[in-house]
């Protein structure tokens, strides 16, 4: 009979490609996960694996199994996520997840009422430029300016994120105003790259500043905002972050970046926990009151207007 965690091992290493990446996920060493493997592969008298210099991709033994595995981890935990914590009680261990903005800038200090209200629960705060898995347990809630496509999880629209232009004043001061109309000619850009997708923010600035030189990518905002305020290039930012970023000048280019909604999303077995549900509740009603400054340009909603307060 297969045994479970030789399965763990396998599919870490099949998703992640190499041995240190999968190493982290599974919180074990790199040498540990190559024995591991290979320990697998005698028992099952089967290469699971092609090794090369640039990883591990799947044999055609490996592709036979993984689809097996993939189930079996789907069941366990399913299995996991039904027994989790319904008998603890506002007590136990959480995994919030967010980018690196979002969880230094907004969750951090949004939760600590939160902890001193449950000094039973203990959370741990998951800043990652990936999209962590839900239904792979990899959290317990999660934060992201995009909706979620599995449809076991429970999500829904918590806030908007505005998003504006900067430079610093010494940039300013060195290459002069953009022009606009000659998009952006002999300027620089600080830009995200493309992981996680969707980052709504590249395409308009490739298209207001079609002929700026992109100087540098990074796969934060954090980072991003950074080299905007040395003066590395122009930035586009959550306007959250941007206008708390010392030395940073917002500009008025001609049309305003497109917002992002922002998505919470929880399991749909694990809702009902009683801790889960405490700390989504917590969230998304604390939220409420950062809604203007999460996105200074949007509408003032009219009396009535408001949200529903979140119940899951």
């Amino acid at each position: 009979m297969l045994d479970w965690d030789d399965l763990r091992y396998f599919l870490a290493v099949a998703r992640h490609g190499n041995l240190s990446a999968a190493a982290r996920v599974l919180k074990v060493t790199q040498p540990t996960v190559g024995r591991r493997v290979a320990a697998f592969e005698r028992r099952l008298g089967a290469r699971l694996f092609q090794r090369s210099p640039s990883g591990f991709a799947l044999s055609a033994a490996g592709e036979s199994v993984l689809g097996h595995a993939e189930r079996m981890e789907q069941d366990a935990l399913a299995a996991e996520r039904a027994a989790a914590g319904r008998d603890a009680g506002l007590r136990g261990h959480l995994r919030i997840t967010a980018s690196e903005w979002l969880a230094t800038r907004v969750l951090g200090p949004l939760l600590v009422p939160f902890l001193a209200r449950h000094p039973a629960i203990s959370v741990d705060l998951i800043a990652d430029a990936r999209w962590l898995s839900l239904p792979r347990r990899e959290a317990d809630i999660a934060l992201r300016a995009a909706a979620f496509e599995h449809h076991e999880v429970f999500q829904r629209e918590v806030a908007r994120i505005g998003f504006g232009l900067y430079a610093s004043e010494a940039y300013l001061a060195d290459h002069g105003p953009p022009d606009w109309g000659r998009q952006c000619e002999g300027h620089t850009l600080v830009t995200m790259n493309d992981e996680p997708p969707a980052i709504a923010d590249l395409s308009w600035v490739r298209a207001v500043a079609a002929k700026a030189r992109v100087a540098a990518r990074t796969n934060g905002r954090e980072p991003q905002a950074t080299m905007g305020a040395a003066g590395v290039g122009l930035v586009c930012l959550p306007r959250y972050l941007g206008d708390a970023t010392a030395g940073l000048r917002l500009l008025s280019p001609p049309s305003p970046p497109p917002g992002r909604k922002l998505w919470l999303g929880v399991h749909r077995d694990t809702r009902g926990v009683p801790r889960v549900k405490a700390l989504v509740a917590f969230v998304a009603d604390a939220l409420g009151p950062l809604r203007s400054a999460l996105d200074p340009g949007a509408r003032p909603r009219a009396s009535g207007d408001e949200r529903p307060r979140y119940r899951p």
